[in-house]
């Protein structure tokens, strides 16, 4: 054999040395990367089923208060509609009775009038005069009265 056959035996030993040791490194390398694929799928697995557990517990919690949510605010609604009317009413009743106060001083002003007529006539009346027309008439009614009592 010949040095160059040598050579070529020596060269390839050492190509198939190198060979294994790429192969045994890539082989190591993939194990490395199947742990880490693993341990990453393990990861998500668990980050969804921590996901879906939220969903489960708290989804069911945010439906019931978003429904309280909702009927404390149509509850809200109806009692401010209901304010609303209640002050729609008060004011329709504050200006009947400013009508009703200017109607009752337009009936006080025109009464006054006529009760101040009615003082003034009520004074010119001249009671003595009357009390003895009264009196004289009663003494003239009087005789008629014994009169007419003893047809009884």
């Amino acid at each position: 054999m010949d040095t160059k056959d040598m050579n070529k035996i020596n060269e390839s030993d050492s190509d198939t040395g190198s060979m294994q040791a790429l192969l045994q490194e890539l082989v190591k390398n993939s194990k490395k990367r199947l742990f880490y694929s693993r341990v990453a799928a393990f990861t998500a697995i668990a980050a969804a089923l921590v996901l879906i557990i939220c969903l489960v517990v708290i989804v069911p919690s945010a439906v019931s208060t978003l429904t309280q949510a909702n009927d404390i605010l149509i509850q809200a609604s109806d009692t401010i509609e209901l304010a609303d009317t209640a002050i729609e009413e008060v004011t329709q009743m504050s200006r009947s009775i400013t009508n009703m106060s200017n109607n009752m001083d337009s009936f006080i002003v025109e009464n006054s009038e006529s009760v101040q007529q009615i003082m003034k006539k009520f004074d010119a009346i001249d009671f003595e005069g009357l009390n003895s027309a009264i009196k004289d008439l009663g003494d003239v009614v009087e005789p008629f009265a014994n009169f007419f009592g003893k047809f009884k």
